[in-house]
């Protein structure tokens, strides 16, 4: 969690130390695999549900509403097995080869059904964003902008069918240290599984259902846009201190839309192994440790200035804190 011959302001290191014993290392396997699995299922029956109500919903109320719906359910589940898995903790085991692979098999199977390489995008690429977040081999560096340009990119994704598969591959290899977060096997078992569910949800629920699901798709692109923008948006990118790129964004109903505490982002950065159940007490307890300044400055209670690119990175009083405490 700490970049090999970076220097740091002394309290950065505490607050990676005041994580520890919620590592998920430090969780009982049965208790922690129980909170997850359980969640896991919950969300499931939410697909089932919202599809079920398309077989009795006007199509008019339902098609807009419930792609919506499956677009949050469907962000749900990816943060909840990819992300976390990601990070070798969607499920754990005592044994390390089958704790490997009790979170590779269904982070494959999840990042899959929605056009993403798992193994180079997140088990390899999200372990790089930790570590050098923003800087050029950073493949998850492209869903951080806001204002206008955020706007636009969410409409793109909610309005234009298909648009996510040319931002995830042409247009993001384009880029000065782009890369896709698909391949041709990626993209072809996609649109395979798609293909079977949607020709199977229109036989047997009706086609109000299989066009609502599809929309959902583009929902889940936009949305992750939305969070991308609140986790590493604006000048963020520009802070040196790789840690003081990433904000924390507390707002009512965020549990919902932003649910397993993925907006709890400046902790998460700091110690990447803490389970998101206990995110919040990990940062009660950095309240002793970082300076008020800073977490005034990481910890932001106005979403909507975020993703209008109006809250910079560390103010001066911060900036000047950071520097006098650098070890």
């Amino acid at each position: 969690m700490v970049s090999h011959g970076a220097r740091h302001p002394a309290f950065i290191y505490d607050a990676i130390r005041a994580g520890q014993p919620y590592h998920y290392r430090n969780k009982r396997p049965l208790v922690h695999n129980a909170i997850n699995g359980a969640c896991l299922l919950g969300l499931l029956a939410g697909l089932l549900l919202t599809a079920w109500l398309g077989t009795w919903v006007s199509p008019l109320v339902y098609v807009p509403l419930a792609a919506f719906a499956f677009g949050l359910l469907y962000f749900s589940i990816f943060i909840l097995v990819v992300h976390e898995a990601s990070h070798g903790m969607f499920l754990i085991a005592g044994n390390r080869r089958l704790h490997t692979w009790i979170n590779r098999v269904p982070g494959w199977m999840v990042a899959t059904v929605f056009a993403t390489h798992y193994g180079k995008h997140w088990e390899q690429g999200h372990l790089e964003h930790h570590v050098r977040p923003l800087e050029t081999n950073d493949p998850q560096q492209f869903n951080c902008e806001v204002g206008r340009t955020l706007a636009v990119g969410v409409a793109r994704n909610v309005f234009i069918p298909g648009w996510l598969f040319l931002e995830r591959t042409v247009f993001r290899t384009k880029r000065a240290g782009g890369k896709s977060s698909s391949s041709k096997g990626v993209i072809i078992a996609f649109v395979v599984i798609w293909a079977l569910g949607l020709t199977l949800a229109t036989r047997w629920l009706g086609a109000p259902v299989a066009i609502a699901a599809f929309l959902g798709i583009h929902v889940l692109t936009a949305w992750n846009l939305v969070k991308g923008a609140l986790e590493h948006g604006g000048s963020l990118r520009d802070e040196p201190d790789p840690f003081f790129r990433s904000r924390t964004t507390l707002f009512f109903g965020r549990r919902l839309l932003m649910p397993f505490n993925i907006t709890l982002h400046f902790e998460h950065h700091l110690n990447f192994c803490v389970p998101w159940y206990d995110l919040p007490r990990y940062q009660r307890d950095l309240r002793s440790i970082v300076p008020p300044s800073v977490t005034r400055d990481m910890i932001n209670p106005d979403p909507w200035r975020q993703l209008a690119g109006r809250l910079g990175g560390l103010s001066r009083e911060s900036a000047q804190l950071v520097s006098a405490r650098t070890a």
